[in-house]
């Protein structure tokens, strides 16, 4: 029996040496039920029943747009209204570790203003001072 039990603390110490060594921080877990929240097909296409909300609370900061702006949301997905100039910038509560794919849309029938994304902001040049437009960000990485 002695002879047993130095492989098997040997084998024990090495499973509890590589279970502290993973640095799993999050997960998901993924039913076999087809009718559950999020559908995953054969392909890993994700499948979305409802809506995605972005529940970050931490606002981005607008600047360099005059007087008047105003902004509501996060760095995911907002709404900001430009001041009395035609230049804004939008700076990220935390920024990104990928310069994001941004998309805004002016309310109304307006132009489409044009802007560069980076990792930690968006600046814009609108065509219309002090107009709302809806953004949406999203980055790989």
């Amino acid at each position: 029996m002695k002879k047993y039990l130095a492989p098997v603390l040997l084998i024990l110490g090495l499973g509890l040496g590589v279970a502290f060594a993973q640095t799993i921080t999050k997960g998901l877990q993924l039913s076999q039920d087809p009718t559950g929240p999020i559908g995953i097909d054969a392909a890993n296409n994700v499948y979305f029943p409802n809506k995605i909300l972005s529940t970050r609370t931490v606002p981005p900061v607008i600047s360099a747009c005059g007087t008047g702006t105003a902004i509501t949301g996060n760095d995911t997905v907002g709404k900001f209204t430009s001041g009395n100039t035609t230049a804004c910038v939008i700076t990220f509560a935390t920024a990104y570790n990928v310069a994001p794919a941004c998309i805004l849309a002016p309310q109304g029938n307006l132009n489409y203003p044009t802007y560069t994304t980076s990792t930690t902001a968006i600046t814009i040049t609108v065509d219309v001072a002090a107009t709302v437009y809806n953004y949406i960000c999203m980055s790989q990485g």
